[in-house]
């Protein structure tokens, strides 16, 4: 290896690192998770309450987190994501797709910049009507991974025995529950003071 070419991978190696310290990583390869290994779209649609996640540093500091899912014309999905940061409103929009319908339903692709590449947002476990568990996960250099989750709620108000079912899940998962954060919702706008 010539001299350039290690400086080459140091640097890219760093900036790696770099990348994934502002997020949720650990040493070595992700844990084997699999996706819902079915999924209807037009049930998952509608407003979800963030109730847990992994620390994403573009989510660094907001409270009352809210996404909603609509359908678009081409068949791709509008994510609008809002919530409040120092007391002022702050939201995102973004396009997600199902990539391989018939075998891997629950494994969509998101992105909230056109000029961003799709990541993954994999559905690990949904009833449609109260729960979403989404968990991603992204090996870095065969060295170290990064992981993104969250537990999102149709209500505001998380029940205790949805919280048990789904930090117990991802323990089953050998994902790491100490990495979720409580979501704020405390005077949010949707009527809910925790």
């Amino acid at each position: 290896m010539t001299q350039g070419t290690l400086y080459t991978s140091a640097a890219v190696c760093f900036l790696c690192l770099g990348a994934v310290s502002t997020q949720v990583f650990g040493p070595g390869s992700c844990p084997n998770v699999n996706a819902q290994s079915t999924f209807n779209l037009t049930r998952y649609l509608g407003d979800w309450f963030e109730q847990y996640r992994f620390y994403a540093a573009f989510e660094s500091g907001q409270d009352c987190a809210k996404a909603n899912y609509q359908l678009k014309p081409d068949g791709h999905i509008r994510i609008f994501n809002s919530g409040f940061k120092n007391g002022n409103p702050v939201n995102a929009t973004g396009d997600a797709y199902v990539a391989d319908p018939v075998n891997a339903p629950a494994k969509l692709k998101l992105r909230f910049s056109s000029l961003a590449p799709y990541g993954d947002y994999w559905v690990i476990d949904t009833d449609y009507d109260h729960y979403t568990f989404i968990y991603t996960c992204s090996n870095v250099l065969g060295l170290t991974h990064y992981e993104f989750a969250w537990i999102l709620t149709r209500s505001p108000v998380i029940s205790e025995d949805v919280k048990t079912k789904l930090f117990n899940e991802a323990k089953a998962l050998k994902i790491d529950t100490t990495h979720f954060a409580t979501q704020n919702r405390t005077n949010c706008p949707d009527g809910i003071a925790l």
